[in-house]
């Protein structure tokens, strides 16, 4: 019931603030299909510490690792907004996020960053025993692998630099019967005829000295 709750949360930003989703190509892959390649991100991927995206929300990484100033990453009133902590060890930083997509509640991406290129707006995040250099996506990404040992665990990317790499998926997901019963009950729509989320994943990486030091994952839904 939980999940039903959010979902129909996240229905009704989707379409009351007309956010920019787009009505997929039809040869699109179904994110439950036999495509024969990669369509998201796995779900150990989408795990840190035991948040997971789209499930965990900001109060709930907060419970956990204390209490946290929220940042907006713009002016923009819609803007992502992030929560911060910093490995008293070593200098990394943790920083999850939640936007429009997540209803500015729920987890929508996460990010790693090394002491060395930390960017300057998190520079008083909340000191956790938790974050260390060492912390790692269930999946086994983290900072400090070389680009061979990403590929390994992540496969080719979509796109890659001298310094970077980011992979980048799309497919459509099949709502389940509560979802699209929580879409008709918050907008006023039946979308039984077309009962599909766009889904979109990523995974970005850069490295230093040919070592990752920063990665982020995000994945978000849209209708």
């Amino acid at each position: 019931m939980k999940r039903v709750c959010r979902a129909t949360v996240f229905l009704f930003l989707a379409v009351g603030l007309t956010l920019s989703a787009q009505t997929p190509p039809e040869d699109e892959p179904y994110c439950d299909g036999k495509a024969g390649k990669t369509v998201q991100i796995a779900d150990s991927d989408a795990k840190i510490l035991g948040f997971v995206i789209g499930r965990t929300s900001l109060k709930d990484v907060q419970t956990r690792l204390g209490k946290a100033t929220p940042i907006r990453l713009s002016r923009e009133e819609e803007s992502d907004i992030a929560i911060c902590y910093v490995s008293p060890a070593d200098g990394t930083v943790l920083a999850l996020y939640s936007g429009a997509m997540g209803g500015w509640t729920d987890l929508t991406h996460f990010a790693l960053w090394s002491r060395e290129v930390v960017p300057a707006r998190y520079s008083h995040c909340t000191p956790s025993a938790l974050v260390t250099r060492k912390l790692s996506t269930e999946s086994g990404l983290r900072l400090g692998l070389k680009r061979e040992e990403v590929e390994r665990l992540a496969g080719n990317p979509a796109h890659a630099a001298r310094d970077s790499e980011k992979y980048e998926y799309t497919c459509k997901r099949k709502m389940t019967p509560e979802e699209i019963k929580g879409f008709k009950t918050a907008n006023n729509w039946d979308v039984s005829q077309e009962p599909y989320f766009d889904r979109m994943s990523w995974i970005d990486v850069s490295y230093t000295n040919s070592a990752l030091s920063h990665i982020e994952v995000g994945e978000i839904e849209s209708y």
